[in-house]
């Protein structure tokens, strides 16, 4: 629960609810890290689910529903409990979906060696589903938020996350506080995180040899520290002037590969072979405005590697990293969603 005012069918109970207090309202420390007891955990979560489930979605997600405090509990406005634990699970949900993620016998909702196995669970759930609705506003990790605090019911109700006059809100805030604290756990928990294996991607082997470079050549950079205006020359080293920015990543990847594109994103975004933003091919530069451009200009580009993933450098504090492709093609943030796809080698 995020919001101290209101609980909607939280983890899908189908009951709407006022609560005193939250699990956010209990005081716990504030941090930008996971606590090092629950990191482990929850990377174990994430790379259980197949679906592309970033670990720093699940310790954004612990944060909002517990700020990381196993003892927990949310109240209806009676006194009564409702969601226990660091994840919060209601007692009909935790029935369904708990996990004996120790291997000690039991399932236990305050432990979180169980809750935090048993949210993973439930989320790649519903990121699988969600995925399946690429029409529905929102990315798929969005949708599949909403589900998790709304219940699947409403995100299928509005055909999306559900708007900010539902439940006061409480879902919509819910699901904008969770994708704006991810970046924070991001170089902690998801530099060492790959949810599938791009040189898998049989469509990747039938490339041609400057994009198979190409991708082979970024991709072997995730890890490597932002650096707005690096030229990219030494991704993983020391020296900040030469670490990797959005468009300096994808101009040394192709340079590489023996291929001349532009340095910077305003430029990238001229080159000639544009490409329907449903059917990119590994390769391809992936356009969004980022924080200092616009739709018809963009100020940021990733590279679309196969497998439903893009690697990028994201933005300053943070790690040259993998995502879902679907997370920037549905995002309800103009500032994230794909606006262009062009392609550097046709085939």
């Amino acid at each position: 629960m995020l919001l101290a005012s209101v609980i909607t069918e939280h983890h899908g109970a189908g009951q709407t609810l006022t609560a005193s207090p939250t699990a956010t309202s209990l005081g716990t420390t504030e941090t930008d890290h996971a606590p090092t007891p629950y990191a482990d955990l929850i990377r174990a979560a994430a790379a259980s689910c197949d679906e592309g489930l970033p670990p720093s979605i699940l310790a954004a997600q612990i944060w909002a529903e517990s700020r990381f405090d196993p003892t927990a509990v949310s109240r209806d406005s009676f006194g009564n409990p409702i969601a226990r634990g660091i994840s919060q699970f209601i007692p009909d949900t935790w029935a369904n979906q708990s996990l004996d993620g120790d291997g000690d016998g039991d399932k236990d909702v305050w432990d979180p060696k169980d809750a935090i196995p048993s949210q993973g669970r439930m989320m790649c759930s519903l990121l699988k589903t969600a995925k399946s609705r690429p029409w529905y506003n929102g990315s798929a990790i969005e949708l599949a938020l909403a589900g998790y605090n709304a219940g699947w019911g409403r995100v299928e109700q509005y055909e999306g996350v559900p708007p900010v006059w539902f439940a006061h809100g409480q879902t919509h805030h819910y699901v904008r506080a969770i994708m704006g604290r991810t970046a924070k756990y991001t170089a902690e928990l998801d530099a060492s995180y790959t949810p599938s294996d791009p040189m898998a991607d049989p469509e990747l082997a039938d490339a041609p040899a400057a994009v198979r470079t190409a991708v082979t050549w970024a991709l072997a950079q995730k890890g490597g520290w932002y650096q707005y205006g690096g030229d990219c020359s030494d991704p993983l080293g020391n020296h900040p002037a030469h670490r990797c920015d959005s468009s300096s990543l994808v101009q040394q990847a192709y340079n590489t590969a023996g291929i001349t594109i532009p340095r910077v994103t305003y430029d990238q975004i001229d080159l000639p072979h544009q490409v329907d933003l449903d059917h990119p091919k590994p390769g391809d530069l992936v356009f969004s405005p980022g924080s200092d451009g616009t739709l018809a200009n963009p100020g940021h580009v990733a590279m679309y590697v196969g497998s439903g993933l893009l690697i990028e450098a994201p933005h300053t504090g943070t790690r040259t990293r993998l995502i879902p492709y679907n997370s920037r093609r549905h995002s309800t943030n103009v500032r994230t969603r794909i606006t262009a796809v062009r392609r550097v080698v046709p085939w």
